[in-house]
């Protein structure tokens, strides 16, 4: 059974490797650029205005690539109650976290029908400021690619979403966290390099997304160069960062657990849509959380219905 799962699971990845080697391609590559270069100055005239704490965030963005701040700076309405409803889920599956993480699960998060279930916490992501700080980032109209409630076990393993890596979605992409629980040196702060390589080949085609061994050590206290901004706080602290220009990872845990939501944007039409659709929900669970929202917020979250049809037909690539 295990050999059939396996040929199964690697039959499934053929249609995007065979997507991905067409459109590393010298003319593809080049042709895609060009669109997405046009269509981002095409949407300057219609970017949202900002409150001045929102620029401030793009500002701090597009100068390091991450920015901190918290649940009550931001004031968006309804927040202390979904942190509440978040707080709860993690109460009831911590245990059975860390049992899967002493069996050996690398990626641990609550399961997406929990998420379902507790619609604030989805819909928090689709606000129409944080749709706004994404779509003045991107340039481009704004994909939400949903919430994973994530919990990191204190067991010091470097694996997963804890080794130095980029995320390979797009060009350019958010990702909002939540603290749920206080975070410190010790408990798994997340941690981004402020340097723009090395993360392509001379003609921008190949993308590195993984530190090799060499470089994925500290020299004086420095990765790539640069000392790794560390973001650590109070349960409520939010940390919003470009997770697809710069190098980033979880700090390993050793001190304590730590539990976080992590909210997802990116383009409207995605650079590699196949590595998208990370929340787990289905279609059907989606329109179900965003019926009595705006068209924006609607289209936001949709926004796998509205891909070219070529990309539509290429199934999302697992984990």
């Amino acid at each position: 059974m295990n050999v059939l799962q396996g040929l199964k699971r690697r039959a499934g990845t053929v249609p995007w490797r065979i997507a991905a080697t067409l459109a590393r391609t010298r003319v593809i590559h080049a042709a895609r650029q060009r669109r997405y270069d046009a269509d981002r100055a095409r949407h300057r005239a219609r970017l949202p205005g900002l409150t001045p704490m929102v620029a401030e965030i793009v500002h701090g963005l597009e100068a390091d690539g991450v920015f901190q701040t918290d649940l009550a700076t931001l004031g968006l309405d309804g927040s202390e109650a979904m942190v509440a409803e978040a707080s709860a889920l993690v109460r009831r599956w911590a245990d059975r976290l860390r049992a899967e993480a002493r069996a050996g699960q690398e990626f641990l998060k609550v399961p997406p029908a929990e998420i379902a279930a507790h619609p604030a916490i989805y819909q928090f992501g689709l606000h129409p400021v944080l749709l706004d700080l994404a779509e003045a980032y991107l340039g481009l109209p704004v994909a939400y690619d949903g919430v994973n409630l994530q919990y990191t076990v204190a067991d010091g393993r470097a694996v997963s979403t804890r080794k130095w890596h980029r995320d390979r979605e797009d060009r350019r992409m958010i990702k909002l966290a939540v603290y749920l629980s206080d975070v410190d040196a010790d408990s798994g702060p997340f941690q981004l390099l402020p340097a723009d390589g090395p993360v392509a080949d001379a003609d921008g085609r190949h993308d590195r997304f993984y530190l090799d061994d060499r470089e994925d050590r500290e020299i004086d206290g420095r990765i790539l160069g640069v000392h790794p901004i560390t973001c650590e706080g109070v349960a409520g602290t939010v940390v919003v960062a470009d997770t697809a220009r710069f190098f980033h990872r979880g700090k390993p845990a050793t001190g304590g657990d730590r539990a976080a939501l992590f909210y997802s944007y990116f383009a409207r039409v995605p650079q590699r849509p196949y590595f998208c659709y990370r929340s787990g929900l289905s279609r059907h669970d989606i329109a179900a959380l965003t019926t009595d929202l705006s068209q924006r917020q609607r289209d936001a979250a949709a926004w796998r219905q509205r891909l070219p049809l070529p990309w539509r037909l290429i199934p999302p690539s697992r984990v």
